[in-house]
């Protein structure tokens, strides 16, 4: 339970703040504080203080799961609509599992995305970064000289589609 938002989330159901089968959260006097039908991804509450946001789809899940949703588990929208909150659509998974609840052609539309985003090297750029890393330079070194991550540069090296 590392994350503010966690905290936060505990810290609600502590004050009363409390959630119906449809996803309707309500404060602690009973008053309706979000309505499903408003389509609404969070809200808010005072805590010490300040006021945080809450994603309603945590609250739900917290409040069917309990602190299992807190090992490193993700919050699944089974039919893959992010503002139904209803309990019966709220699962807990692993990341692999809520990116297969989304339409096939949704995730391929994604993993174009991703893939066009990546940053590519030439050959020579590869051949570069592969002699400075010979001549001892560290990774993060190499990371801010070629303003790419640490995993781009694990699979420059490791991998043999680079030459």
């Amino acid at each position: 339970m590392k994350s503010k938002t966690n905290e936060y989330i505990i810290g609600a159901k502590e004050k009363g703040y409390y959630v119906d089968k449809e996803g309707n959260v309500y404060s602690p006097n009973k008053k309706l504080v979000l309505r499903i039908a408003q389509n609404r991804y969070s809200f808010t509450i005072r805590y010490y203080g300040s006021r945080v946001t809450i994603p309603v789809h945590r609250f739900v899940a917290y409040f069917k799961f309990g602190d299992k949703i807190f090992e490193n588990l993700e919050v699944r929208h089974l039919n893959n609509d992010s503002l139904d909150n209803n309990w019966d659509n709220i699962d807990i998974g692993t990341h692999s599992e809520n990116i297969l609840d989304m339409p096939k052609e949704k995730r391929i539309q994604k993993a174009i995305h991703a893939s066009s985003k990546r940053r590519k090297f030439s050959d020579e750029e590869v051949k570069k970064i592969k002699e400075d890393r010979n001549n001892g330079m560290n990774y993060k070194d190499l990371c801010v000289k070629y303003k790419t991550s640490k995993s781009t540069l694990s699979y420059l090296f490791n991998k043999a589609y680079y030459t």
